[in-house]
């Protein structure tokens, strides 16, 4: 069956994309950029054959895109703690690496409550609005026509109705263990990706955890209620705990390997278990 990767913005999705360039290596895909208009244009061009071919869509696109044969493929997708998504989004921006936003937000300029106070539509219930809106992934417009509690129960509804397999960038690793036993997939070793500049880390004060949880505060109940079906599931019986052991010291084997290997090439990979700073 077809498998669609949701991938929600700064919620480890760069790593587990390497992940699946592996699993699926050979195989057809398709991959959202975010644009619409030029994603569904792009779509159409393929021919009949192109499109029968793709075994994997994945990339930047909500819940329903608008795709027939996306949409009805099985979704996975990554949750993450909403104050630490968007501190890596803003770090992110502040090192320049969002190109539509270097101009008014620059790398040498950068101030935090500036672009926290700024309206940019993924600072704001981003994976609520994913989870519930249909074609554009930062729309606000079917949110803004629901009190809290409505979105919060769509987006709940899709995300254990429609998603059929949901991880949690704080707990990379087990969910690593759940999509491979569900996929039938081998071990995903891997090594982070996406990293932030550790010399330009922005320090977030009070005011700034506080607006970041006032303009997330939607997210952060899906978040939880999420969270705690999430750890329900690892602590079951069905989760296999000697699996993810084994993994994590097979993959600690292999990150040492590509530091050693980056180093004799001139290059630098920090060492990580979780990628959770994307």
């Amino acid at each position: 069956m077809l498998l669609r990767f949701m991938h929600i913005p700064k919620t480890a999705g760069s790593t587990f994309r390497s992940i699946l360039s592996r699993q699926y290596r050979g195989k057809d895909q398709f991959s959202f950029s975010g644009e619409v208009a030029s994603d569904t244009a792009r779509y159409k061009d393929l021919s009949e054959r192109e499109r029968r071919g793709i075994e994997l869509f994945l990339g930047h696109a909500p819940i329903s895109t608008g795709l027939k044969e996306a949409d009805d493929a099985r979704i996975i997708t990554f949750l993450r703690d909403p104050i630490n998504r968007v501190k890596s989004f803003c770090q992110h921006v502040s090192e320049g690496k969002s190109p539509y936003l270097r101009v008014d937000f620059h790398p040498g300029a950068f101030s935090l409550d500036e672009f926290l106070e700024s309206g940019n539509a993924e600072l704001s219930n981003l994976q609520t609005k994913m989870l519930i809106n249909s074609r554009d992934c930062t729309s606000p417009a079917l949110l803004e026509k629901m009190s809290s509690s409505e979105a919060r129960n769509m987006a709940l509804a899709n995300l254990f109705g429609k998603v059929s397999y949901f991880g949690l960038t704080e707990f990379f690793d087990e969910s690593l263990i759940i999509f491979s036993q569900s996929l039938n997939w081998s071990i995903p070793v891997y090594v982070s990706i996406n990293r932030r500049e550790a010399t330009s880390l922005l320090e977030f004060k009070e005011r700034n955890l506080s607006r970041i949880a006032e303009l997330n505060s939607i997210d952060i109940d899906v978040y939880n209620v999420a969270k705690a079906r999430f750890m329900e599931i690892i602590e079951s019986g069905d989760f296999d705990k000697t699996k993810l052991k084994y993994f994590q010291l097979m993959n600690t084997f292999f990150t040492l390997g590509m530091i050693i290997r980056s180093q004799v090439k001139g290059l630098r990979i920090a060492p990580t278990r979780h990628g959770t700073s994307q």
